[in-house]
C-alpha cells in the first residue's frame, strides 16, 4: 500500500503541472495565477496527507473540488460538476484512503468531458452503508468506445492512474476481487447512442476510534 501510494503522488503531481504549463501558455497570466493559487492549496493537502494511511471523507472531498476547480479554469468552463450526498454522512468522522477519487475524476475529465460537444457535466454522489462508503461518478462524456481512439500516450496516462488505484482499493478491500468494489457501465440514450460513463466504487470505511484505536 506505501509503495502504490508514493506512486499516485507524483503521478498526480506530473499532470497537475502538464495542466498548469499549458495554461500558461493559452491564457492570460492574472488567471495563470489563480490557477496556480489553487494548486499550491492543492499540493500542500496532497504532501500533508501523503504519509497517512487514512484521512476523512470531507479531506477527500476537499481535494476533489480544489482538482475540479482547477480543471474547469482550464478548460475554461467546458463542464460543471455537483458532489451529492444521497443520505446522511458525517463527512469528518469518516476515514478512507487518501487520493482514491481523484483519479476515477480526473478519467471521466480528459477522457469523457473533454472530447464533448456542448456543455458537460460530472456528478459524484456519496453514500454510505454497512461500514462502506458508496462513491458513483457519472459524466455525460463521449463515452469509452470513442475514448479508445485518443492517442496511445494518453491511453497509458488513464491507465498508469487508475491502475494503482485500484489496486490500492484491492489492498484496502482485503484482495476481495476488482467486481466487488469497482463497477463501470456504459451510458446509452434513447436513440442507443452513448450518453457517458458512470463508475461506482465501494470503499470500506473506518470510524474515529478504529483509526486511532
Amino acid at each position: 500500500m506505501q509503495a502504490l501510494r508514493a506512486q499516485m503522488n507524483p503521478h498526480f503531481i506530473f499532470n497537475c503541472l502538464s495542466s498548469i504549463n499549458r495554461f500558461i501558455l493559452m491564457n492570460e497570466t492574472d488567471a495563470a495565477s489563480a490557477y496556480l493559487i489553487r494548486f499550491s492549496r492543492l499540493i500542500r493537502m496532497v504532501l500533508t496527507h501523503s504519509k497517512k494511511t487514512f484521512i476523512t471523507l470531507e479531506d477527500e472531498l476537499e481535494m476533489l473540488r480544489l482538482y475540479l476547480d482547477m480543471e474547469r479554469m482550464r478548460f475554461k468552463n467546458a463542464f460543471n460538476y455537483s458532489i451529492v450526498f444521497i443520505n446522511t454522512i458525517d463527512s469528518g468522522a469518516l476515514f478512507i484512503p487518501p487520493m482514491v477519487l481523484q483519479p476515477f475524476a480526473e478519467n471521466a475529465i480528459w477522457h469523457g468531458l473533454m472530447h464533448k460537444r456542448g456543455q458537460g457535466h460530472l456528478e459524484i454522489t456519496i453514500a454510505s452503508e454497512d461500514n462502506t462508503v458508496i462513491c458513483t461518478i457519472t459524466d455525460n462524456g463521449i463515452g469509452r468506445a470513442a475514448a479508445l481512439q485518443n492517442t496511445k500516450s494518453t491511453e497509458n496516462k488513464k491507465s498508469m492512474g487508475l491502475q494503482i488505484t485500484v489496486e490500492r482499493l484491492a489492498l484496502h478491500n482485503n484482495g476481495n476481487g476488482e467486481d466487488t468494489f469497482f463497477k463501470i457501465e456504459d451510458l446509452i440514450d434513447n436513440e442507443g447512442k452513448a450518453a457517458g460513463t458512470k463508475v461506482i466504487l465501494k470503499i470500506r470505511c473506518r470510524d474515529l476510534a478504529e483509526t486511532y484505536g
